[in-house]
Protein backbone atom coordinates (compact mmCIF):
# COMPACT_ATOMS: atom_id res chain seq x y z
CA UNK A 1 0.00 0.00 0.00
CA UNK A 2 1.42 3.40 -0.95
CA UNK A 3 2.35 5.72 1.93
CA UNK A 4 -0.17 8.51 2.45
CA UNK A 5 2.29 11.30 1.54
CA UNK A 6 2.95 9.68 -1.88
CA UNK A 7 -0.76 9.61 -2.68
CA UNK A 8 -0.71 13.36 -3.31
CA UNK A 9 0.53 12.44 -6.82
CA UNK A 10 -2.26 9.96 -7.57
CA UNK A 11 -4.97 12.44 -8.73
CA UNK A 12 -2.53 14.03 -11.20
CA UNK A 13 -1.41 10.62 -12.48
CA UNK A 14 -5.05 9.55 -12.74
CA UNK A 15 -5.97 12.62 -14.83
CA UNK A 16 -2.97 12.06 -17.07
CA UNK A 17 -3.91 8.41 -17.68
CA UNK A 18 -7.53 9.37 -18.39
CA UNK A 19 -6.32 11.81 -21.05
CA UNK A 20 -3.71 9.48 -22.58
CA UNK A 21 -6.10 6.55 -22.97
CA UNK A 22 -9.21 8.61 -23.73
CA UNK A 23 -11.07 7.10 -20.80
CA UNK A 24 -14.49 8.63 -20.29
CA UNK A 25 -17.49 8.10 -18.06
CA UNK A 26 -20.01 5.67 -19.48
CA UNK A 27 -22.84 8.22 -19.18
CA UNK A 28 -22.33 11.81 -20.32
CA UNK A 29 -23.64 13.21 -17.02
CA UNK A 30 -20.91 11.35 -15.07
CA UNK A 31 -23.46 9.40 -13.00
CA UNK A 32 -22.06 6.00 -13.97
CA UNK A 33 -19.78 4.01 -11.69
CA UNK A 34 -17.92 2.77 -14.77
CA UNK A 35 -15.69 4.53 -17.26
CA UNK A 36 -14.39 2.98 -20.45
CA UNK A 37 -12.29 3.22 -23.54
CA UNK A 38 -12.37 1.13 -26.68
CA UNK A 39 -9.21 -0.56 -27.86
CA UNK A 40 -7.98 -3.32 -30.12
CA UNK A 41 -7.09 -6.58 -28.43
CA UNK A 42 -3.40 -7.36 -28.97
CA UNK A 43 -2.98 -10.72 -27.26
CA UNK A 44 -3.30 -14.27 -28.52
CA UNK A 45 -6.80 -15.61 -29.18
CA UNK A 46 -8.66 -15.67 -25.86
CA UNK A 47 -11.40 -18.28 -25.49
CA UNK A 48 -13.98 -17.19 -22.93
CA UNK A 49 -16.04 -19.54 -20.79
CA UNK A 50 -19.05 -19.27 -23.11
CA UNK A 51 -16.95 -20.27 -26.13
CA UNK A 52 -16.56 -16.74 -27.52
CA UNK A 53 -13.17 -16.20 -29.13
CA UNK A 54 -11.59 -12.79 -28.78
CA UNK A 55 -8.97 -12.53 -31.52
CA UNK A 56 -6.06 -10.19 -32.11
CA UNK A 57 -7.47 -6.99 -33.60
CA UNK A 58 -10.99 -7.38 -32.15
CA UNK A 59 -12.41 -4.32 -30.44
CA UNK A 60 -12.86 -4.68 -26.70
CA UNK A 61 -14.40 -2.28 -24.20
CA UNK A 62 -11.87 -1.70 -21.46
CA UNK A 63 -13.70 -0.92 -18.20
CA UNK A 64 -12.44 1.34 -15.41
CA UNK A 65 -13.92 2.67 -12.20
CA UNK A 66 -15.24 6.22 -12.49
CA UNK A 67 -13.37 7.72 -9.54
CA UNK A 68 -15.55 10.84 -9.80
CA UNK A 69 -18.52 8.70 -8.74
CA UNK A 70 -16.74 7.84 -5.49
CA UNK A 71 -15.40 11.38 -4.96
CA UNK A 72 -18.90 12.88 -5.21
CA UNK A 73 -20.27 10.46 -2.64
CA UNK A 74 -17.33 11.03 -0.34
CA UNK A 75 -17.83 14.81 -0.50
CA UNK A 76 -21.51 14.35 0.29
CA UNK A 77 -20.53 12.00 3.13
CA UNK A 78 -22.80 9.27 1.78
CA UNK A 79 -21.89 6.26 3.91
CA UNK A 80 -24.78 4.06 2.76
CA UNK A 81 -23.29 3.94 -0.73
CA UNK A 82 -20.40 1.98 0.70
CA UNK A 83 -22.47 -1.20 0.86
CA UNK A 84 -21.43 -3.95 -1.52
CA UNK A 85 -25.04 -4.45 -2.55
CA UNK A 86 -25.44 -0.82 -3.61
CA UNK A 87 -22.12 -0.72 -5.45
CA UNK A 88 -22.94 -3.97 -7.29
CA UNK A 89 -26.37 -2.50 -8.09
CA UNK A 90 -24.68 0.51 -9.68
CA UNK A 91 -22.50 -1.80 -11.77
CA UNK A 92 -25.59 -3.78 -12.83
CA UNK A 93 -27.30 -0.55 -13.93
CA UNK A 94 -24.27 0.38 -16.01
CA UNK A 95 -24.09 -3.10 -17.57
CA UNK A 96 -27.80 -2.81 -18.51
CA UNK A 97 -26.96 0.57 -20.04
CA UNK A 98 -24.06 -0.88 -22.08
CA UNK A 99 -26.26 -3.76 -23.26
CA UNK A 100 -29.00 -1.33 -24.31
CA UNK A 101 -26.44 0.80 -26.16
CA UNK A 102 -25.33 -2.33 -28.03
CA UNK A 103 -28.93 -3.23 -28.89
CA UNK A 104 -29.40 0.34 -30.17
CA UNK A 105 -26.37 0.02 -32.46
CA UNK A 106 -23.67 1.67 -30.34
CA UNK A 107 -20.55 -0.36 -29.66
CA UNK A 108 -21.64 -2.75 -32.40
CA UNK A 109 -18.12 -3.99 -33.09
CA UNK A 110 -17.24 -4.68 -29.42
CA UNK A 111 -16.46 -8.38 -28.96
CA UNK A 112 -16.14 -8.34 -25.17
CA UNK A 113 -15.81 -6.26 -22.04
CA UNK A 114 -12.48 -6.46 -20.22
CA UNK A 115 -10.87 -5.06 -17.09
CA UNK A 116 -7.87 -5.54 -14.88
CA UNK A 117 -9.09 -5.18 -11.33
CA UNK A 118 -8.62 -5.79 -7.64
CA UNK A 119 -12.41 -6.13 -7.31
CA UNK A 120 -12.68 -9.42 -9.17
CA UNK A 121 -14.94 -11.08 -6.57
CA UNK A 122 -17.68 -8.54 -7.31
CA UNK A 123 -17.03 -8.86 -11.04
CA UNK A 124 -17.55 -12.63 -10.81
CA UNK A 125 -20.89 -12.06 -9.06
CA UNK A 126 -21.87 -9.87 -12.01
CA UNK A 127 -21.13 -12.67 -14.48
CA UNK A 128 -17.56 -11.89 -15.52
CA UNK A 129 -15.00 -14.61 -16.12
CA UNK A 130 -12.03 -14.13 -13.77
CA UNK A 131 -8.52 -15.10 -14.86
CA UNK A 132 -5.21 -14.89 -13.01
CA UNK A 133 -2.49 -12.62 -14.31
CA UNK A 134 1.19 -13.51 -14.45
CA UNK A 135 3.45 -12.09 -11.78
CA UNK A 136 5.26 -9.32 -13.63
CA UNK A 137 6.75 -5.96 -12.81
CA UNK A 138 4.00 -4.29 -14.87
CA UNK A 139 1.23 -6.08 -12.95
CA UNK A 140 2.87 -5.34 -9.59
CA UNK A 141 3.03 -1.65 -10.56
CA UNK A 142 -0.62 -1.67 -11.66
CA UNK A 143 -1.62 -3.32 -8.36
CA UNK A 144 0.33 -0.69 -6.36
CA UNK A 145 -1.34 2.10 -8.32
CA UNK A 146 -4.85 0.65 -7.95
CA UNK A 147 -4.47 0.09 -4.20
CA UNK A 148 -3.47 3.76 -3.96
CA UNK A 149 -6.59 4.76 -5.90
CA UNK A 150 -8.73 2.70 -3.53
CA UNK A 151 -7.07 4.40 -0.58
CA UNK A 152 -7.86 7.83 -2.08
CA UNK A 153 -11.31 7.28 -3.50
CA UNK A 154 -12.81 4.58 -1.30
CA UNK A 155 -15.63 6.23 0.61
CA UNK A 156 -13.94 5.55 3.93
CA UNK A 157 -10.42 5.79 2.56
CA UNK A 158 -7.60 4.28 4.58
CA UNK A 159 -9.81 4.06 7.67
CA UNK A 160 -11.04 0.72 6.36
CA UNK A 161 -8.89 -1.78 8.24
CA UNK A 162 -9.20 -4.46 5.58
CA UNK A 163 -7.85 -2.06 2.98
CA UNK A 164 -4.48 -2.05 4.74
CA UNK A 165 -4.46 -5.66 5.91
CA UNK A 166 -5.65 -7.46 2.80
CA UNK A 167 -3.20 -8.62 0.17
CA UNK A 168 -4.90 -7.30 -2.94
CA UNK A 169 -4.55 -9.52 -5.99
CA UNK A 170 -4.86 -8.14 -9.49
CA UNK A 171 -6.99 -10.21 -11.85
CA UNK A 172 -8.26 -9.95 -15.38
CA UNK A 173 -12.03 -10.12 -15.97
CA UNK A 174 -13.91 -10.75 -19.21
CA UNK A 175 -17.55 -10.70 -20.30
CA UNK A 176 -18.41 -11.56 -23.88
CA UNK A 177 -20.86 -9.47 -25.88
CA UNK A 178 -23.22 -12.47 -26.05
CA UNK A 179 -23.09 -13.03 -22.28
CA UNK A 180 -23.66 -9.32 -21.63
CA UNK A 181 -26.71 -9.22 -23.91
CA UNK A 182 -28.09 -12.45 -22.44
CA UNK A 183 -27.73 -11.34 -18.82
CA UNK A 184 -28.25 -7.57 -19.10
CA UNK A 185 -29.99 -7.05 -22.45
CA UNK A 186 -33.48 -6.61 -21.08
CA UNK A 187 -34.25 -4.89 -17.83
CA UNK A 188 -36.61 -6.96 -15.78
CA UNK A 189 -39.52 -5.04 -14.32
Amino acid sequence: MPPRFVLILWPAIDKLLLAIYGIKALKADGSSIMSFHLRRYKGPTKVLNDGTEVKTGDTIMELHLNNGWFKRRRKLNIKATQSTREILGSFEQDLHFVAQQMVDGMFEDVAALHATTLLYVGAKRLGFQVDELPDSLWNRGARFYMVGLMQLYHLRGDRVSRLKEKHWELREVWLSRAALLTKYGLKSS
